[in-house]
């Protein structure tokens, strides 16, 4: 589930399912690029979760806190990330990109995507389980969840490059 969840959090920030579907990415994105990526979308990613999972949790559910500092980490951390993030979501979307489109210009609609792709994957049977590792993820910074989530993105991936259909192809890490 946790490996759906972070490949999910990678791939809502693109385009429509369809574009993805006719995609193939051929370059591999950079494990650091790919991180900050994940920083950039997380905020939104658990806005999702916590909308799809409110009526399957009790109110006090650390998911369900919207204004925590762990929120607030998340929100600041993500600003910052922006500028490396939209370079993954050009490498994602390459040719598919008018050529002097600006990435700023795409940032709402990369914002609008998250929530609406990710809430397809909830189930709500998966909501606790959600909320027990976001809670046990509270005292980790954003980076390292970041780097947890794309190395078992690495970790989770086929090894045959020419089968992979995976949008979100994080280079290998170095052996």
């Amino acid at each position: 589930m946790f490996k759906k969840i972070s490949a999910a959090s990678a791939m809502i920030a693109l385009t429509s399912a369809t574009s993805l579907q006719a995609a193939e990415t051929k370059q591999c994105i950079p494990a650091e690029t790919a991180e900050s990526l994940i920083t950039y979308v997380l905020p939104g990613a658990l806005g999702a979760v916590r909308t799809k999972c409110s009526a399957s949790l009790p109110a006090t559910a650390a998911l369900l806190q919207v204004d925590s500092e762990q929120m607030r980490r998340y929100e600041a951390d993500s600003q910052k990330a922006w500028p490396e993030a939209s370079t993954a979501i050009g490498l994602l979307v390459g040719q598919d990109l008018p050529e002097n489109m600006e990435m700023d210009a795409m940032r709402p609609f990369v914002d609008a995507m998250i929530p609406a792709m990710l809430a397809q994957e909830i189930k709500p049977k998966d909501c606790p389980t959600i909320d027990k590792v976001y809670d046990l993820l509270e005292p980790m910074p954003t980076s390292n969840l970041a780097s947890l989530t794309v190395m078992l993105a690495q970790l989770g991936s086929n090894d045959s490059e020419s089968s992979r259909k995976d949008p979100f192809n994080i280079c290998k890490a170095p052996s």
